[in-house]
């Protein structure tokens, strides 16, 4: 389900998020968030790098790549929480993970445009606000909803099919 969303997250941005005039939420970071929180580490710094392969591409080649792998890479970090003694591990707050994961895609991706020279300075600082609101107040709503449902997958019992 993730997976389908990241595929579909830019075109949802391009189509209905940026057209509003109220601003929205960058839908690419949240869906990157969601599956480093959902799956791990891994699983957010690949999406990062896929989810600047779908189009539509703008800007400094590879910028988009770079911002998104490690902003999932930090929230899958940020999910795996502290270690336990019998090498467990605690999962930390997923409210604060999915908006710390939400602010820092956005806002790593508004230096990175300044940064590289896709944007001028001025003009990510009046869209910035209104994105970063929005991303975060998104992230840490669904977050919880996603590591519960993970959780509760996590803790059936899987039985073993037997041939007869």
């Amino acid at each position: 389900m993730l997976v389908l969303f990241l595929i579909l997250a830019p075109l949802l941005q391009v189509l209905l998020i940026n057209r509003s005039p109220w601003g929205g939420p960058d839908l690419v970071v949240l869906a990157v968030v969601w599956l480093a929180l959902s799956r791990g580490p891994v699983w957010g710094c690949v999406a990062g790098l896929a989810a600047d392969v779908t189009p539509p591409a703008d800007g400094t080649v590879g910028r988009t790549a770079l911002v998104l792998a490690v902003t999932g890479l930090l929230a899958g970090h940020w999910r795996e929480g502290a270690a336990l003694p019998e090498g467990r591990t605690r999962d930390r707050n997923p409210l604060l993970a999915g908006a710390a994961g939400a602010a820092a895609g956005t806002l790593l991706q508004a230096g990175a445009a300044v940064a590289l020279g896709d944007e001028p300075w001025r003009a990510a600082l009046v869209a910035l606000p209104w994105t970063l609101a929005w991303t975060v107040a998104l992230g840490a709503l669904v977050s919880p909803v996603l590591l519960r449902r993970r959780h509760s997958v996590e803790a059936e019992p899987r039985v073993a099919m037997r041939r007869v």
